[in-house]
């Protein structure tokens, strides 16, 4: 037979042996800010292996400082080891992380991070938390930053405090996965050019070369960015403005990823746009429609009923200025070119459509692999 009153009973009295901090009971002392503070240590060894590793070094009578915190933080923060709870405040909270992580108290860090995911995300506070979920690695808490960016990014990424944030903030922004690969790498960039031409000020060089010093500040950042997933005519366009960053092999290591596709009109002429590899869905409708004739809605779209299943990944590409034509999957999800105007929240942009002359839609347009 098993008794979960006698455990209860047994856990309400090792609850209150550390409240009463009677010497007596309590084998293990801390000294903080000038106070006294008693724990036992087969407790603090089971629950913390930076406290068994710690403990396992010391004599009984020994008193360990505590340098580095508060004694209310540290009282508070011992009392989660025996009683499982803990009283969080914005004033703690980053005291207690830090204790988590370094005592390796996996429950105590997902509870803090927990915490830290429902504090509303601003501009005054959206660098710390970057620095935050980078140094104590929280998940959860890149989900609400990445939004929270994705949602303001125009100003984000042109802010002071992002230009002349430290590397730590940048390395946690380019493994963003809800933003996409243009974004990251254009605001990386503006964050390289500013620290090249502070650079360029406290240099004596006469010649100093700014495109050189641009690329030094993005050669950590550039394995991360993931130019395979850009849209083809931003890369394409990026490399003609900024070449000194890639090899040729790199280049075209990165142009031979896309697959091309083009839509030709009853006249002759032709859009033109493109997949990234890894979108093989896409890739596989569009042969499969290869020959087949598109169904039109006068002037405005061009579709094919195809009843797809719209993708539940978040849609990175967002309609650019200068684009005037996108290939999507509408709300019924069928294949259409619709331009940017007349495309809707709801529509799943899959690729820009770009053309060489002239392009009219009309009935009866091919879509194929090129």
């Amino acid at each position: 037979m098993e008794s979960t009153e006698f455990l209860k009973e047994v856990h309400r009295q090792y609850v209150e042996a550390f409240k009463s901090q009677n010497p007596n009971l309590l084998d293990v002392v801390f000294e903080i800010e000038g106070k006294k503070l008693y724990a036992d240590k087969l407790r603090l060894s089971i629950i913390s292996p930076k406290f068994d590793s710690m403990l396992s070094e010391r004599s009984k009578n020994d008193i360990i400082p505590i340098k580095d915190y508060k004694f209310a933080d540290f009282k508070e923060f011992l009392s989660f080891i025996y009683s499982g709870k803990c009283n969080f405040n914005d004033s703690n909270i980053m005291e207690i992380l830090d204790m988590a992580a370094f005592y390796q108290i996996k429950h105590l860090k997902e509870l803090c991070e927990e915490y830290l995911s429902k504090i509303e995300i601003k501009f005054t506070n959206v660098f710390k938390f970057m620095e935050i979920s980078n140094k104590y690695l929280l998940k959860k808490l890149k989900k609400p930053i990445q939004r929270f960016i994705n949602q303001n990014f125009s100003d984000f990424f042109k802010s002071y405090d992002f230009l002349n944030a430290n590397k730590t903030v940048i390395d946690e922004f380019v493994t963003y996965d809800l933003i996409s690969p243009d974004e990251i790498f254009q605001a990386v960039y503006e964050w390289a050019k500013v620290q090249a031409v502070k650079k360029q000020k406290e240099s004596n060089e006469e010649a100093f070369n700014i495109n050189d010093a641009i690329k030094t500040e993005m050669q950590e950042f550039l394995p991360n960015i993931q130019f395979k997933k850009m849209e083809l005519r931003f890369f394409n366009k990026l490399a003609i403005l900024k070449p000194f960053l890639f090899t040729s092999a790199e280049l075209n290591d990165i142009r031979n990823s896309y697959v091309k596709f083009k839509i030709t009109n009853l006249h002759g002429q032709s859009i033109f746009g493109s997949f990234t590899f890894d979108n093989t869905e896409a890739i596989e409708l569009v042969k499969s429609l290869k020959d087949r004739e598109s169904v039109n809605e006068p002037d405005c779209i061009i579709y094919w009923k195809t009843n797809c299943e719209i993708p539940v990944t978040p849609n990175l590409l967002k309609k650019r200025d200068g684009s005037k034509r996108y290939l999507i999957y509408d709300s019924c999800g069928d294949l259409c070119v619709k331009t940017s105007i007349t495309i809707k929240s709801y529509d799943y942009l899959l690729a820009e459509m770009d053309s060489e002359t002239d392009f009219v839609f009309t009935s009866k347009c091919k879509i194929e692999i090129e």
